[in-house]
């Protein structure tokens, strides 16, 4: 069976639902509308809806005509807090909210996915899991409530995979990564509180401003320091807030930090030091150092068997040999995917794009956002083209 053909039939379609969820974004747990036309797609289709109790998340489940395998495709639906600039005739119509990250194109990729199995699905061995995701944008994920609640069973899913559109490849191009896909992302909040005064008097102070700029220097050579120099890690500080005037020492001051990890053992040696940065600069300085800390998504581990033998040759089959492309080192994003690939072989890949000669090459989460709708149907057929080889061959 291959799903180039009629993928390519369900081009228009699969724009149209793109268009539409891009019109009416939401942000993540607060996708009413769009759980509620994805609800009535699978309805009027006649696809199985399991009730998972997972907020704005739909299920959705084809079942083969012949006993077999579960394979789980993903899609996230959710958009972002920010305005779009584009002038388009899709162009949101909610103040403020966008969907700036094309899960837009992922939800109605998966929607073609949906069609054409349910189409053939009298000679599938095995079944197909359809995870329509909320909230992969804000942590704890959308991704971490479904496996909780059971997504992943009932049956029991064997294989998951899922794609992302990326501007930064051309439309046509399909890329895989073996090992590590995406950063864990942590974030910190800092609070050091000194004792404030008149400019003219340092000396009767314990200024945490002076003491916030060694804290960052502090803070930046855990990573030059500390962590061995093959692997991936960033700490960045991104806010800092303090003063009010430029003759009075402030009282406290405030940081907000981005801490990221390509592995769970580097990424507990960066939470150890920044703690024993937090303690010792207490003791230097006199100051008090409060903290917080929000752990965010774990390392992305990818399957290299997986991409291996069925990721790759089942893309092959959409896009030829040639527009495959090895990705061989991470990026630092966070992904909430890893949650389903902490339980189950599989892969998150890159979708291209992105069109130079139509000025789509602006990247993610930025309000001019926008991408070459031709990536949908090859995303579909990919995923589709995916989903059954691997069902045939381990029938």
């Amino acid at each position: 069976m291959l799903f180039k053909e009629p993928a390519l039939r369900l081009k228009d379609k699969m724009i149209e639902f793109r268009r539409d969820f891009h019109s009416h974004p939401e942000v993540s747990f607060c996708e009413e509308r769009t759980n509620a036309v994805i609800r009535k797609f699978l309805e009027d289709n006649g696809i199985e809806i399991q009730e998972v109790d997972a907020g704005y998340s739909v299920v959705g489940l084809i079942r083969g005509g012949h006993p077999g395998k579960t394979f789980a495709l993903r899609a996230d639906i959710d958009a972002l807090p920010m305005p779009e600039l584009n002038d388009v005739p899709y162009k949101s119509t909610v103040e403020n909210v966008m969907h700036a990250c094309g899960h837009d194109a992922h939800t109605a990729a998966l929607m073609g996915v949906a069609l054409m199995i349910n189409e053939v699905k009298d000679q599938m061995h095995g079944n197909v899991k359809l995870l329509f995701q909320a909230a992969e944008e804000k942590i704890p994920g959308g991704a971490k409530t479904l496996v909780e609640k059971g997504a992943l069973e009932n049956p029991y899913v064997d294989v998951v995979m899922g794609m992302h559109v990326s501007n930064q490849l051309p439309v046509g191009k399909v890329a895989f990564g073996a090992g590590p896909g995406a950063a864990a992302s942590d974030t910190y909040k800092f609070k050091i509180i000194g004792k404030g005064g008149h400019g003219a008097s340092p000396h009767t102070t314990i200024d945490p401003i002076a003491i916030a700029a060694y804290f960052i220097t502090s803070l930046q050579s855990i990573v030059s320091r500390n962590v061995e120099p093959v692997q991936g890690s960033v700490i960045t500080v991104g806010a800092i807030h303090g003063g009010t005037k430029e003759n009075i020492i402030a009282d406290e001051v405030e940081m907000l930090a981005t801490v990221r990890s390509l592995d769970e053992e580097v990424r507990a040696l960066l939470h150890r030091r920044i703690q024993e940065v937090c303690k010792g600069t207490e003791l230097t300085y006199g100051c008090n150092v409060e903290w917080e800390v929000e752990m965010g998504y774990p390392v992305l581990i990818n399957d290299g068997d997986f991409i291996k033998k069925y990721a790759v040759p089942s893309c092959e089959k959409v896009v030829g040999a040639e527009n495959i492309i090895e990705i061989k080192k991470s990026g630092m994003g966070g992904e909430d995917f890893a949650y389903y690939l902490q339980q189950r072989p599989g892969c998150f890949g890159s979708l291209g794009s992105g069109n130079a000669e139509k000025g789509l090459t602006v990247g993610g989460h930025n309000s001019m956002f926008d991408l070459d709708e031709d990536a949908i149907w090859r995303g579909a057929a990919c995923l589709a083209q995916a989903a059954w080889d691997y069902l045939e061959e381990n029938k």
